[in-house]
Formats: C-alpha cells, sequence, structure tokens
C-alpha cells in the first residue's frame, strides 16, 4: 500500500494529463513496475503457490494442464482473442450489440469506447498467439478501492475463495451428506482432506469447487492493467443491454467484463460445460428469477469465444 500511496500523491503534485490516466488502448504503462513489486511481496507470492499447489491437484488432465498454462506461464496464449484483429473485433462487438449483450451509450462514455472495453489491449494483438499484458500475479484483486486493490490482490483474493469453496463443501457433505440406516445424520468429524472428497452419500466434484475459483477472475490480468501514475484501468459491466435483459422483459444483467471473459477463455480451451456452467455462477446463481442472468453471460462470452454455445453444450434451447 506504501508504494500505491507514493503513486497517488505523485499524481496529486504532478497533475498528470488526464488523457494518460484514461487511455485503455494500450498496454499499461504501470504494468512492469506492478510486476516487480508483486514478485517482491511474501503475501502475493504463497498465495500464487497456493494457487498452483490446487491447480496440480485437479484431477482432470484437461483441466490441470489449461489452468497451470493460463496462470503460470508467462507465454501463454489467450485462445479466445487469437486471430481477433480489428476486422474480426468490429464484427463481434456488432454481434454482442445485436443480442442486447452491450449497452450502445457506454460507447460515448468508457474510455476508448465499447471497443477497448471489450478488448482490452494486450500483447501481440492479432496474432495466432496473444499473451497477457502483465503477469497473472501482478493483477490487482478489484477496481482501484475496492477489496485486494494492489499489485498482487488477484491471487490473494483467488486463495481467500479457494479456501472458502473447499470448505463449504466440506460442511455439505458433514450435514447433509451422511446416512445411518438409511436417515440422515450429521457427522461432525469429515476430514479436510482430499480423501474426504470420496466421503459421504452426496457427490460434490473437487475438480469444479477448486478449480472454478481459479478461472473466474483470471481476464482481472487483462481488465485491470495499471497506468504509469499507478491507477487501474476501468472495467466495462456488460452482459445485457441493462434495461431489458429478462428475454425482453425488464432486467439487468450487466456485470464486470472480467467475468464473461474468463468464462470466454475457459470455453475457448475446451472445458467440460460442468465446470464452464459453474464458474458462470460466480456473480449469480440461476434460481429465484436470476436465470437469464447466467444464460446472458454465457452467451456473451460464447459470442467472444466464437462457437455455438448450444452445440458446444453450454447453453441448451427451450420454447
Amino acid at each position: 500500500m506504501t508504494h500505491r500511496q507514493r503513486l497517488t500523491a505523485i499524481v496529486f503534485l504532478t497533475l498528470v494529463p488526464a488523457s494518460v490516466v484514461a487511455q485503455q488502448t494500450s498496454p499499461g504503462a504501470g504494468n512492469g513496475n506492478a510486476i516487480s513489486l508483486a514478485q517482491k511481496s511474501p503475501i502475493v507470492q504463497s498465495a500464487f503457490q497456493f494457487l498452483l499447489r490446487q491447480a496440480r491437484g485437479l484431477h482432470s488432465d484437461k483441466l490441470r494442464e489449461q489452468t497451470l498454462d493460463a496462470i503460470s506461464n508467462p507465454r501463454t496464449c489467450v485462445q479466445h482473442r487469437a486471430g481477433v484483429d480489428a476486422a474480426r473485433k468490429a464484427a463481434i462487438l456488432q454481434q454482442l450489440k445485436d443480442a442486447g449483450l452491450v449497452n450502445p451509450a457506454d460507447d460515448a462514455t468508457f474510455p476508448g469506447g465499447l471497443l477497448a472495453g471489450v478488448f482490452q489491449p494486450i500483447l501481440d494483438e492479432g496474432s495466432s498467439c496473444p499473451h497477457l499484458p502483465q503477469a497473472f500475479y501482478s493483477a490487482p484483486g478489484s477496481v482501484y478501492g475496492g477489496h485486494h486493490s494492489y499489485p498482487g490482490g488477484l491471487p490473494v483474493h483467488e486463495s481467500n475463495n479457494d479456501v472458502s469453496d473447499l470448505d463449504l463443501a466440506y460442511q455439505y457433505r458433514a450435514v447433509y451428506g451422511n446416512s445411518f440406516h438409511g436417515f440422515p445424520t450429521i457427522f461432525s468429524d469429515v476430514l479436510r482432506t482430499p480423501a474426504a472428497a470420496r466421503m459421504g452419500d452426496i457427490h460434490i466434484d473437487r475438480d469444479i469447487i477448486a478449480g472454478a475459483p481459479i478461472w473466474h477472475d483470471w481476464a482481472k490480468s487483462m481488465v485491470f492493467q495499471w497506468n504509469a501514475d499507478g491507477s487501474e484501468f476501468q472495467e466495462l459491466n456488460f452482459g445485457g443491454n441493462g434495461s431489458t435483459d429478462n428475454y425482453g422483459a425488464a432486467g439487468d444483467s450487466r456485470t464486470g467484463g472480467h467475468h464473461i471473459m474468463s468464462v470466454a477463455e475457459a470455453m475457448k480451451r475446451g472445458l467440460s460445460p460442468a465446470f464452464v456452467i459453474t464458474q458462470a455462477c460466480a456473480h449469480s446463481a440461476p434460481t429465484s428469477g436470476n436465470e437469464f442472468k447466467v444464460v446472458n453471460w454465457l452467451r456473451a462470452a460464447a459470442i467472444l469465444a466464437q462457437i455455438d454455445p448450444v452445440q458446444a453444450g453450454y447453453l441448451a434451447t427451450d420454447s
């Protein structure tokens, strides 16, 4: 936080031009400084190593390999952006507009317009293997002034989410997942080990609950880049137009762009429907009238990934 406070003081003293602070059309000029700082932080690096251990423990070969590549490979390809040049960006954005999954009014208010909000600047744009603009472990956990909003806040935030997810599963197994002579009983001595995941009468897929929190916020390394003055890029909320998102009826399914982009990347890497749908539920559960939100986030992610979500098994059509 001292680093951030010092940079903030510099902003006030030197009156950094608004054009420098607001630009979001090229990779953040402060990304390198954030990487350097995050590398020196014990809590950031220990959180990052924890996530790597969690990823190595995933049972599915594909999920394990893709997760490790996404968070630890400094040359990992941003696959949903591969080959996406200026013309392709315009076509994808038009698809989002036609589907009502962005608010056209944001084009005039978001820095760089909708194109900059949906397609954050990354390295090697338009190539067959574009790269993240900063290390996974140097991104913040949220907007400036929000939670974990410092270089490396992302792995710390994800570590907390991962532990919370696993603990919630243990609670369910202990309270709802046991029986005695056919009757449910509470088993308070469930061990907090991988072996415990195979105990009890209900099945909770450990790969999903350990892996989904890692993937959910992955795109924050693109969304929350660092400006030279230590401030962060702004995030575009989309996944709806904000007014008629409930299948044409009143509803607002807009959400942080990192959520949709992370789902798009998981789709593009061919992760399973069970996993991706769970990941897509991070911002809302598909119950109590919120079903349209999760559907719209999956639709928007599929457009970014340039896949058919029904054919791929992420959505199904109904009447």
